[in-house]
């Protein structure tokens, strides 16, 4: 019985039931008192521990975190590199068609930091297409001075669902940024975090939905890096955005560099996937409208000319399927660079020791990341 079948479930609900119902019945009847308050002390406890199992069951076969025994016990995985693609030689020397930066200005005088002195800054954005508030943080590079010309790459920090911005600030990623710039492995980088599910706790995917809903792909690729160009001295040049993120964070990142290579020169997407996932309770597109978040589609038909580093785990049943998909039909101008995984499961302990290794690759693969 594999850690994923849904027999689990049932097994682990039948036996809660069972104990449950010797409880209520007051089994044992027979032998002393003292022996009856010790076997029903011992049923309470295994009814407990039979509720926790099971609703932890539940929670794996919905997310996936741990995708086998053997992954849930700490067996160690291994791993394949893959390339498909183009090169970023050719991603880097492309012309890219759109708007890109075009109309996002930086002023002369920068506003003041809410945070003088911290490297951690923190803002409330108002996203005015879908009149919502969302939260964004800004990790500043060691030295950063507003009064100091001196332009910065940006690396766009994009969370799991459901989490927020600071689920990203918890994890390895900023910490990863301070150690291999000073190795001069990776460019001083300003690192956004904005809440990617505007309003909170909406599933949006990374996606603009009709009039009156949110915008979210509009949020992100666009309103966030003109409110980021109008209160820091950034690089406005494509070779020097990236986007990063895991799980539902992946998906936007590789969604914002593939639909708006003129802003995004690169992502990083740990345990993401290539189409969107939504849940029951929101489903913003159409027929007319999902094929063009289709990044399997779009790497098939459309190539854009940025450059990918994927992670993705053959057990995971979240990212693998079209992963894997995508991988197989990527094609020039489009450049990815993947580590696929023998095991393991959809959750931040898979994902955060690549961390090291992703930034490194844009560090090498991305001029404004060049350290």
């Amino acid at each position: 019985m594999e850690l994923t079948d849904t027999s689990l479930l049932v097994l682990l609900g039948a036996l809660a039931l069972g104990v449950f119902a010797l409880v209520v019945a007051g089994q044992p009847r027979r032998g002393g008192r003292p022996l009856q308050a010790v076997a029903r002390g011992f049923q309470v406890l295994v009814l407990n521990v039979l509720v926790l199992a099971l609703a932890g069951a539940a929670l794996n076969d919905q997310y996936v975190f741990y995708s086998s025994w053997g992954d849930l016990f700490g067996s160690r995985s291994t791993s394949v590199q893959v390339h498909h693609g183009g090169s970023s030689t050719a991603v880097v020397a492309a012309s890219v068609a759109g708007p890109g930066f075009r109309g996002m200005t930086t002023p002369a005088v920068l506003p003041p930091l809410p945070q003088p002195g911290s490297r951690l800054q923190t803002y409330t954005v108002i996203d005015q297409r879908s009149n919502a508030e969302g939260q964004v943080y800004v990790h500043l590079p060691v030295g950063y001075d507003p009064r100091s010309p001196r332009a910065y790459p940006v690396i766009l920090g994009l969370h799991g669902f459901p989490s927020g911005p600071r689920g990203f600030l918890r994890l390895n990623f900023l910490s990863t940024v301070d150690a291999l710039t000073a190795e001069h492995r990776l460019a001083p980088s300003i690192v956004v975090v904005p809440r990617i599910d505007t309003p909170a706790g909406l599933d949006t995917e990374c996606v603009n939905g009709a009039a009156g809903e949110p915008q979210t792909d509009t949020w992100l690729s666009h309103d966030i890096p003109a409110w980021t160009a109008r209160h820091f001295h950034v690089e406005r040049t494509r070779t020097a955005w990236a986007a990063l993120g895991y799980s539902y964070g992946a998906w936007c990142a590789a969604s914002l560099s593939m639909r708006h290579p003129d802003v995004f020169g690169a992502a990083i997407s740990l345990l993401g996937y290539f189409r969107p996932d939504f849940s029951p309770a929101y489903d913003p597109l159409t027929p007319a409208t999902e094929r063009g978040y289709d990044l399997v589609d779009l790497a098939r038909t459309a190539p854009p000319p940025v450059a990918l580093w994927v992670l993705t785990s053959r057990e995971d049943t979240l990212s693998y399927p079209t992963t894997s998909k995508f991988l197989s039909v990527a094609r020039p101008p489009l450049d990815v660079t993947g580590t696929v995984l023998a095991h393991g499961g959809h959750r931040d302990s898979v994902f955060t020791p690549f961390v090291p290794q992703a930034l490194t690759w844009l560090g090498q693969t991305m001029p404004g990341f060049r350290g």
